[in-house]
């Protein structure tokens, strides 16, 4: 990895200890909840502060939004996917392809097998979402618009035809405001798998512990 160094003209540090470090803890590997959660944050920044689905000149302003929340979703799917709670699983997922994809059908069923596999199916749920079936279309709807996390980052694909369908009309904050609702219900679901992974080992250990006298 390269290192910066004291001629950056822009990783520059602020007198004394307020500036941003990352990757200090030397395991990246388990911060994906924090940059789903970075991300999100992001994208409700921006829904807050830009006049979306007020005039036309707006309209591009929705790109950014959407494409931070579709990386949110991504992010807060690889936590789940790759955090202690795939423990669960008999067959763990090769983490090499987990980082390499980008696409949210490959990830969620995983989720979902992690998720069933707690008995938690009944508690996927939230505003918008009753059930995992209504999860499913929700990250199926968003990976048909964009598969690749490529779509509204460029107007043109590699091949130079629009990046979305012609006319794509719809309401960003609307699209915002199911979103959060998602995204929250996969933050809490990642870090109470992490908690009921931990509680459950152990549990495990003492148990061994005790028959093992």
């Amino acid at each position: 990895m390269p290192k910066t160094t004291s001629r950056s003209r822009l990783l520059v540090r602020n007198p004394g200890p307020h500036n941003t470090a990352l990757n200090w803890n030397n395991g990246p590997d388990q911060e994906f909840p924090l940059y789903a959660l970075a991300f999100h944050k992001a994208a409700k920044t921006l829904v807050a502060n830009l006049e979306l689905d007020r005039m036309a000149h707006s309209d591009w302003d929705a790109c950014p939004v959407v494409f931070l929340y579709r990386h949110a979703l991504e992010l807060y799917l690889k936590a789940i996917v790759l955090g202690d709670g795939s423990n669960i699983l008999e067959s763990k997922p090769d983490p090499a392809m987990i980082y390499r994809t980008h696409s949210l059908l490959k990830l969620l069923p995983i989720v979902c097998d992690i998720v069933k596999a707690f008995g938690w199916e009944p508690n996927l749920t939230c505003t918008g979402v009753a059930d995992v079936a209504a999860l499913r279309s929700i990250v199926s709807e968003l990976h048909a618009l964009d598969p690749r996390s490529h779509a509204f980052r460029y107007p043109v694909n590699t091949e130079g035809e629009g990046s979305v369908r012609s006319h794509l009309t719809f309401s960003v904050l609307a699209f915002a405001k199911q979103m959060d609702a998602v995204l929250d219900l996969l933050d809490d679901t990642a870090w109470a798998l992490e908690a009921e992974w931990g509680v459950r080992s152990e549990a495990a250990v003492l148990e061994a512990e005790w028959y093992g006298r």
